[in-house]
């Protein structure tokens, strides 16, 4: 267990009224996108069945992370690299998932934050296709990420940089690389100011789109990688990001909007997790003095239009987290670029998590076909 982490329900904030509905709102929001990013089924079923109060799901989780990562060494013990990499995986994700919106207990969200990164650390090089760790300068910060390259296809692979958002990580897309190294693109995964592992160096900033491009430069330096095929896909916050990014770097191809967000002009009416969410990644312990900071921060206002290169945005027409207000947004702000799909499934929730297995392989098809992948 790492130093300094205790496994406990974190305190009086996550008690009574507001205990059982974050518990409710993680549930109703969140339960097919634990599937779909890979916590075993079973244990999801075990804690809606068993979990009755917020304070208990920090425990929960991380008590199975400590169970996959004893599971971890043995097989490691006994040479079963395979079997260990998938294991220390799963370790990763529990722990993951621990501290998903566990801002109310900084010292366990931490905690869960760094043993996450630590687990996956022991699981990239173990992985069929391992995932090489790479750690760049900026602005006095180290970026911390990740490649991947599919070992079948001889030659420059085009690459897609994968972004997570906002309660989504680097050591949280492994199952969404897969499905493109498995089409013949290489993957490059980071975290950015107030992501992961960053989020101990830089908190949430305006300028996301300067670390996306020293991770370029980084990109186009590798003989593995064709660095004029390289498109970017980010998720949720991540979707904007990846939008921001294109604006801005000449040398993404292609963009993909994985759930739609142009600004925050609905901060006042967003969910009590989300927003807390949000100010707890820009430096805020009070979302109140959060909001025009991050209004200032998160707005696509003069950048979505300066957007040439081909766009994808999925958005679920259902989805209760980001209102459809978003959509038209950008739709409007996008009008002067001859290629942009919106994909908007009308039963589909946020980031249409609970269409995972049909959505996801369409948008990693989407980008083998525009970069030209060979499958």
């Amino acid at each position: 267990m790492l130093a300094g982490l205790r496994i406990d329900s974190g305190g009086e904030a996550a008690d009574g009224a507001m205990s059982g509905s974050v518990l409710e709102h993680v549930w109703h929001a969140s339960t097919i996108r634990f599937l779909g990013d890979g916590l075993p089924g079973g244990d999801v079923v075990t804690a809606k069945a068993t979990l009755r109060d917020w304070s208990e799901w920090f425990p929960f989780w991380a008590k199975r992370g400590e169970a996959y990562e004893a599971l971890a060494r043995d097989a490691l013990a006994k040479g079963r690299r395979q079997s260990a990499g998938e294991l220390f995986w799963h370790a990763c994700l529990c722990w993951h998932y621990a501290q998903f919106l566990w801002f109310h207990d900084p010292a366990n969200r931490d905690g869960g934050q760094r043993r996450k990164v630590a687990l996956y650390r022991e699981a990239a090089p173990l992985f069929a296709i391992p995932a090489e760790r790479f750690d760049l300068p900026l602005d006095g910060c180290t970026i911390p990420g990740y490649l991947r390259v599919p070992p079948m296809y001889p030659g420059r692979v085009p690459v897609a940089i994968i972004l997570g958002g906002l309660e989504s990580t680097k050591e949280e897309s492994y199952l969404m690389e897969n499905r493109c190294l498995a089409r013949g693109m290489a993957t490059c995964t980071f975290d950015g100011p107030g992501q992961g592992e960053m989020y101990f160096q830089a908190k949430m900033r305006p300028d996301f789109h300067r670390f996306t491009s020293a991770v370029i430069d980084w990109l186009e330096k590798r003989p593995e990688v064709d660095a004029g095929r390289i498109g970017i896909l980010g998720r949720s916050l991540g979707g904007f990001y990846a939008v921001h990014s294109a604006a801005h770097e000449p040398r993404i191809k292609v963009c993909v909007a994985w759930g739609v967000l142009y600004d925050l002009s609905y901060y006042e009416t967003m969910s009590d997790p989300s927003r807390l969410g949000f100010a707890y990644v820009a430096g805020f312990n009070d979302h109140v003095p959060a909001g025009p900071v991050l209004k200032g921060i998160l707005n696509l206002d003069g950048q979505a239009e300066r957007v040439r290169c081909p766009v994808y945005a999925l958005h679920g027409a259902k989805d209760d987290l980001i209102p459809p207000s978003q959509v038209d947004k950008l739709r409007n702000a996008l009008a002067g670029n001859p290629d942009v799909t919106f994909d908007i499934p009308e039963d589909g929730d946020h980031c249409c998590h609970n269409l995972y297995h049909v959505v996801r392989p369409r948008m990693t098809d989407w980008l083998t076909e525009r970069l030209g992948a060979r499958t």
